[in-house]
């Protein structure tokens, strides 16, 4: 969906609408069809689950990972030394996170 919104964001900034299909989302008087309403909702749904993605990167942003044959799975995290890379449990399963180590004052 947020592809299709990012499509027609473009389409809109480029051209000039000239007029509406009347069909699945809109209605002979040119008004938005409930499915419409349905698709604007999950659009802004998607959005908003994208800011949250993008905060949680910003907290834990996700490693380097690479997997070979002869070395098995490495993880790093190239922002600082003291980030380190691990297995994070998030919704929708596994995921590689960077976290960063807490120095304790001696």
């Amino acid at each position: 969906m947020l592809t299709l919104q990012h499509w027609l964001s473009f389409y809109e900034k480029n051209y000039v609408c000239v007029g509406r299909v009347i069909g699945r989302f809109y209605g002979e008087d040119g008004l938005p069809t409930p499915a419409l309403t349905q698709v604007e909702a999950t659009i802004t749904r998607g959005l908003e689950a994208n800011k949250l993605e993008l905060q949680e990167k910003q907290t834990f942003p996700p490693c380097n990972a690479e997997w070979s044959s002869a070395r098995g799975s490495r993880l790093w995290c190239s922002q600082k030394s003291s980030w380190n890379g691990s297995l994070a449990l998030a919704p929708g399963g596994l995921k590689h996170v960077c976290y960063r180590l807490l120095q304790f004052l001696r």
